[in-house]
């Protein structure tokens, strides 16, 4: 393979004003959701305004606690780097991907730029991203219904939820099936690369456009992640899954602040709630979910007998606690990178070059 760095992913500028005009029209369907739901947002300010203190350090420790927690998944797939470095990495990607509709593909190539300047090897940059990215669409695709059947047991059932709930297990099943495909074998990987090459090759001739290559990517999945993914599988499972945990336990931690765990809401009320909302990240048309997860959060916590503002200051304690002081950090690390690359643009404390992409050989 070479050794050439990834080229920034390119984003057409038409797509880009659509997705910004797309995202204003949201926003601004948003904006009169939360005017016409006003009082409830201002009895939940009150709501909040009366937590005890406590509850308010238990949620300052969740805060620090998840925004240490998230670089884990990147110094695993990459163990000799720093973790100052894998930091400003994860941190700055996640400023990227939730402030830009549509900015999961501008993340990725702003987090290769950042390995790129840390010397971190080609290969294992394109399969630490790419492990990175896999797991969270898992585990978001896999949560939900993993949070109605915890309701199953407990004789609980929502029709919407399970409705999500399906849709997640279908998605997540699928995924698997054709992630393990992918990584079984070269010539498997390029099986499903030709197979769905088909499908793209219908579908970008419907638009008249240039259809990727997916077979060779499907083939260059494999030659970058296979070694990565059999070697670390299991670490990289357990941070991915610390990093979705963390903001749950903040949404816990808001709805016991305010006295809605356990008398209101259970515990598994609460994740099933969470995990139907987080899906909504997967169909990115506002930065971050902004509204639309906020109103489907609201709405099955008060189906599972929150009241309004109870739901409402939950939500907004949620994002004040998790969403805001983490795109607060993404940036200053951000900023620190492109400082840094401005001082220096060609020299970097690099990660120690000693592993070799083994299909390189």
């Amino acid at each position: 393979m070479s050794d050439a760095m990834p080229s920034t992913p390119k984003v057409p500028w038409l797509r880009v004003i659509v997705s910004f005009l797309l995202g204003a029209i949201i926003i601004a369907a948003v904006y009169w959701f939360i005017r016409a739901n006003s009082a409830e947002y201002e009895e939940g300010w009150a709501e909040i305004l009366q937590i005890p203190t406590i509850w308010i350090v238990l949620l300052i420790l969740a805060c620090i606690v998840n925004i240490l927690i998230y670089p884990l998944t990147v110094l695993v797939a990459v163990p000799k780097l720093r973790y100052h470095q894998g930091f400003v990495e994860r941190q700055a990607g996640f400023l990227v991907s939730n402030t830009i509709p549509g900015g999961g593909a501008i993340a990725v190539g702003t987090q290769y730029a950042i390995l790129n300047r840390y010397r971190v090897p080609p290969f294992l940059s394109v399969a630490a991203v790419s492990a990175d990215a896999v797991w969270t669409y898992l585990l978001t695709l896999g949560m939900p219904a993993l949070g109605v059947g915890l309701l199953v047991l407990e004789g609980r059932r929502n029709a919407q939820l399970t409705s999500l709930a399906i849709i997640g297990l279908i998605g997540f099943t699928a995924s698997l099936v054709v992630i393990f495909l992918l990584l079984r074998s070269r010539d498997s990987a390029e099986r499903v690369g030709r197979l769905g090459q088909r499908l793209v090759d219908r579908l970008w001739r419907l638009v008249h456009r240039v259809p990727p290559d997916v077979t060779d990517g499907a083939v260059r999945f494999y030659d970058t992640a296979h070694d990565l993914v059999a070697r670390k599988w299991l670490a990289l499972t357990i941070t991915n899954v610390a990093a979705q945990v963390a903001p749950f336990v903040i949404l816990v931690l808001a709805l016991g602040g305010i006295g809605a765990l356990p008398d209101r809401v259970t515990l598994i009320e609460c994740f099933a709630a969470y995990s139907a909302a987080i899906l909504l990240t997967s169909f990115p048309l506002t930065p971050g979910g902004l509204g639309t997860v906020d109103a489907a959060l609201i709405a099955l916590l008060v189906a599972f007998g929150a009241t309004g503002s109870e739901a409402a200051a939950a939500d907004v304690i949620w994002r004040l606690v998790w969403f805001l002081p983490q795109l607060v950090v993404g940036a200053v690390a951000f900023l620190v990178y492109l400082i840094a690359k401005h001082r220096d643009p060609q020299d970097a404390r690099s990660v120690p070059n000693e592993e070799q992409n083994p299909t390189a050989k």
